[in-house]
């Protein structure tokens, strides 16, 4: 895990990127530096929903994780792989109604996606605008180092990476 940054540095200031090559190089290179905080700060947000009501996050957390078990289970059965093959969009268009199903069944998980867009939403807004002072050569090679971090496989999974030929 990468260090914890201090709160004075989280908060160097506030730049609108310029264009999108911007956005992603910023939001990127933020979410590797600051992971610890944002994570720090997630869990801040979950606690604070714990305490407003703590039945619905701990029930909206096990009813969560449960579909996502339940929903990689049954997505390895042979016909839904099937569907799956055949039409991803079907497949995705089904899993979401389940979901949305399963969410209303259960209405503890509003707390507890409430918590999870909030949390979402500090974390992208601030890497998207927060504006550190240092150069591309500098975030590359640190966005090299924090590769084998959480934050750095979770950005791999999805297809994202810093540009190494700037």
């Amino acid at each position: 895990m990468p260090p914890f940054r201090q709160w004075g540095e989280l908060f160097p200031g506030w730049k609108i990127p310029t264009d999108s090559a911007d956005f992603h190089y910023r939001l990127i290179s933020n979410l590797l530096y600051y992971q610890t905080n944002y994570l720090v700060l997630s869990t801040a947000v979950y606690i604070i929903a714990g305490f407003k009501d703590p039945v619905g996050v701990g029930t909206g957390t096990a009813v969560m994780l449960a579909v996502f078990l339940l929903s990689a289970y049954v997505r390895e059965l042979p016909p839904l792989v099937g569907l799956k093959r055949w039409s991803p969009l079907t497949f995705l268009i089904i899993d979401i109604i389940v979901v949305h199903f399963v969410a209303k069944a259960f209405v503890s998980v509003r707390t507890f996606s409430s918590a999870t867009a909030i949390s979402l939403a500090v974390t992208v807004s601030h890497a998207s605008l927060c504006n550190r002072n240092v150069n591309k050569v500098a975030c590359i090679k640190e966005a090299q180092e924090l590769k084998g971090t959480p934050m750095g496989f979770l950005l791999r999974a999805r297809g994202k990476q810093m540009e190494t030929n700037n």
